[in-house]
């Protein structure tokens, strides 16, 4: 799907299928990553999933006759992977041990508020203006009545885990601002491969600091923990982030985000049904507030750029 000369503006049905999977697939993942940690350590976990998903993309991506890469481009992909796979996923994996998978994805979905302010000011983006100002006060306010909202999830670590997926927003934030700005002619398959072998080497290391070695057990790992666990090599790591870094490459950092809006929908929705997970009254305003800001705010953002 994802495999085209990287010089060229790829056919609108690759697009299409790219921000299909990014929308529906990675609207799943928070609920997968919340059942897979159940009965197994957040870091290793997700340096597990990315250390398998990067090789078998590796070594797809050679095999269909992509370039070996050279010591520049795992350099880019060490920063990018670290920012956004250590950063961005790995944080929000180790912070659902206290959140609730759809508060994670509602909180992540301000990810275009910072997308914008830092982007204007990482120079890849356009100044938002007031319309954008106004927009994103909005939906930092949504973020804090979130946050604030009581009865979202275990009041134990609670609000360190809200500060810890803010984290992660603004690690994702970073690295795909400098992915954009320095971008490297290369495979996505194989970039998105050498991202998520350097990100899992990043999460390894946090998961060794915080001790999870003397927590992890292959034998008490849950059967349904094996099966989100398997979901999040195949569709979360290999067929959604490939989609994404494919997407960031050939749209701008506010279109790729339009995620944001739509994979908060999925998440509560999927929360709910399986999990029984429930937002509160001030949890619905919140993330209303939310995702008011974000559309607005990529709209106003999509007529700039036109």
């Amino acid at each position: 799907m994802l495999t085209n000369s990287e010089s060229q503006q790829p056919p609108r049905s690759q697009l299409i299928l790219a921000f299909a999977a990014l929308y529906l697939i990675w609207g799943s993942t928070y609920l997968a990553i919340k059942i897979a940690i159940e009965t197994m350590p957040p870091f290793f976990m997700a340096s597990s999933r990315f250390l398998i998903a990067g090789a078998l993309l590796y070594g797809l991506a050679r095999f269909k006759g992509a370039n070996r890469p050279n010591t520049s481009q795992w350099k880019h992909s060490a920063i990018v992977g670290t920012f956004l796979i250590a950063g961005g996923n790995g944080i929000v994996t180790f912070a659902e041990r206290w959140v609730d998978s759809n508060i994670a994805a509602l909180i992540i979905a301000s990810s275009p508020l910072f997308m914008t302010l830092l982007g204007w000011l990482g120079g890849v983006q356009k100044k938002p203006g007031w319309l954008g100002i106004g927009s994103l006060l909005l939906g930092l306010g949504g973020v804090a009545y979130l946050i604030e909202s009581p009865n979202t999830s275990s009041e134990s670590g609670r609000l360190g885990g809200y500060a810890l997926v803010l984290l992660a927003v603004l690690s994702w934030t970073i690295g795909c601002i400098f992915a954009k700005r320095n971008p490297i002619k290369i495979d996505s398959w194989l970039n998105s491969s050498m991202q998520m072998i350097c990100g899992s080497i990043a999460c390894l290391v946090a998961g060794l600091c915080i001790g999870e070695i003397n927590t992890l057990s292959i034998g008490e790992i849950s059967a349904r923990s094996w099966i989100a666990y398997i979901y999040l090599i195949i569709f979360g790591s290999i067929i959604g982030y490939t989609s994404y870094v494919f997407l960031l490459k050939h749209c701008t950092p506010t279109t790729v985000s339009s995620h944001a809006y739509v994979n908060p929908v999925v998440a509560v929705i999927l929360g709910w049904l399986i999990l029984d997970e429930r937002l509160t009254q001030s949890g619905w305003i919140g993330s209303g507030l939310i995702l008011i800001s974000v559309f607005a705010l990529l709209q106003r953002q999509k007529s700039l750029e036109k």
